[in-house]
């Protein structure tokens, strides 16, 4: 009886023991993260971590701070990196770049929304519409440049603008914002995409009813409609840069305002909206050390935007900041253990501003050197606040003598081309900040993620670039 009555309690204890495991199991299983209702995916076109760690000691100088404050996203508690090469290269290109960042998966360097083998590729786009998101979309460069097409597009030829055109008409994208519309070559896919210019795309956009226009409140205010908000309708022409800007200009705070205000009111279910800081890519192509940071102070004031926004909708709302690869290699710090930002306060013009100022200047028959040294120092701050030794000043007649009045070549920023006086000027100037570039083209370096809101601690598990689309995805309840 007594050995009885022993097992009957050593079998009540386990049962109580293993009832204890399993509430303790089920409180250390963490539940599944509330889905967002409205979700912000912000991408800094060529953006890493030197361009952000160089806008923040740019902005603490500029400012008069004696310390360096971290720009909005850089202080999100959810921060990451990943992988970002393509499957053609180590170093991608924003095509296969933004297909992975859409899609979950990669492919070759210049393919759009489709995988290695050409096959098309489901998308962000595809998952937000088929769980009623509203879709959105906003740039400052093409609204069928790379990265905005990989959320609606499929093509195995990035530059083949009249065709992604087309599939953005198809799509359920209820709102779109860029420059322009791109017409700088056609695909080889069908010919009647030859010579297609950017009028012409336009029209094609408006016979499709899609409310294409030029004016930022009426992009903000339509009900019902899809819009398509650009700068330029008539010609292939971007919005100038920050530091370029005249006023009156199409910017991404602009068209990033009107595309949460169209989403906020015709959104019932909720929106998914991408960003892009596309000219940020533009600038570091051309090594311009200045204009890089002020489109990477763009991007973070679009973020603000969305931080703004998720104040009002605290418990709803996801915020990703990241970037598709890393452009021009730039190096913070190669002279003597520090970096001297002061050199940079007085440049006033980005490098292709500059090079349109010398080329005006020669347009009007100015041939004296003191003219157009004067120009660098009035724009660069050489001479004035930068010093220029004999051996650098030489370089700089040699261009102006060699190369400048013969009509010599350009230096290739990939979308831009730059006069060398204007190249040289521009490294001379990098490199008295102690800052120096290993590329006109993109690296193999590392990008960044940033997150915050609802779901964010997902995104520390992320390990390529691939993995943050199907992170959001999931996060939506759909799946790539």
């Amino acid at each position: 009886m007594k050995k009885q009555t022993k097992l009957i309690i050593g079998l009540a204890l386990s049962v109580i023991s293993l009832c204890f495991s399993i509430l303790l199991l089920t409180d250390a299983i963490p539940t599944s993260p509330k889905q967002p209702k409205y979700i912000f995916y912000f991408i800094g076109d060529g953006m890493s971590f030197n361009h952000i760690l160089g806008a923040e000691q740019y902005n603490a100088v500029k400012e008069g701070k004696s310390e360096v404050e971290r720009l909005c996203f850089s202080k999100f508690e959810t921060r990451n990196f990943v992988t970002n090469y393509s499957a053609s290269n180590p170093v991608t290109d924003s095509a296969a770049a933004g297909t992975a960042l859409a899609t979950g998966v990669k492919t070759a360097n210049a393919y759009i929304g489709v995988d290695a083998e050409g096959n098309e590729l489901r998308n962000l786009g595809d998952v937000a519409s088929e769980e009623k998101y509203m879709i959105g979309l906003v740039t400052n460069v093409g609204i069928n440049h790379a990265t905005p097409s990989c959320f609606y597009g499929h093509s195995s030829d990035r530059f083949g603008f009249p065709k992604l055109v087309d599939d953005y008409i198809a799509s359920d994208v209820a709102f779109i914002s860029g420059s322009t519309i791109m017409d700088l070559k056609s695909g080889p896919e069908d010919a009647k995409y030859q010579r297609v210019t950017t009028a012409e795309l336009a029209e094609r956009i408006r016979k499709a009813g899609i409310n294409l226009t030029l004016d930022v409140e009426e992009a903000s205010n339509a009900v019902g409609q899809r819009v398509a908000l650009v700068a330029n309708d008539k010609e292939n022409k971007h919005v100038p840069y920050v530091i370029d800007r005249k006023g009156g200009e199409l910017t991404l705070l602009d068209s990033s305002r009107a595309a949460i205000k169209y989403l906020s009111n015709n959104a019932k279910d909720g929106f998914f909206l991408m960003i892009e800081g596309g000219k940020l890519d533009y600038a570091a192509h051309e090594q311009d050390a200045v204009t890089t940071f002020l489109e990477v102070n763009e991007l973070a004031a679009a973020v603000e935007l969305a931080l703004e926004f998720a104040e009002q909708h605290p418990d709803e709302t996801l915020i990703v900041v990241t970037a598709d690869h890393e452009t021009g290699g730039m190096a913070l710090g190669w002279d003597h253990y520090e970096i001297r930002m002061e050199k940079f306060m007085a440049q006033k013009a980005s490098a292709i501003e500059m090079t349109k100022i010398i080329q005006k200047m020669r347009a009007e028959g100015k041939r004296d050197w003191n003219d157009y040294k004067q120009a660098l120092s009035d724009n660069f701050g050489l001479w004035s606040l930068v010093p220029v030794s004999k051996e650098d000043e030489t370089i700089l007649k040699h261009d102006f003598y060699d190369i400048f009045l013969k009509y010599g070549p350009m230096v290739d920023g990939l979308y831009n081309k730059s006069e060398f006086l204007v190249y040289d000027a521009i490294r001379m100037l990098n490199k008295s900040a102690s800052i120096d570039w290993t590329s006109l083209y993109h690296t193999g370096m590392y990008t960044p993620i940033f997150a915050k809101g609802v779901g964010e601690k997902a995104f520390l598990e992320c390990r390529d670039q691939t993995d943050i689309p199907k992170t959001i995805a999931k996060l939506m309840g759909g799946k790539l």
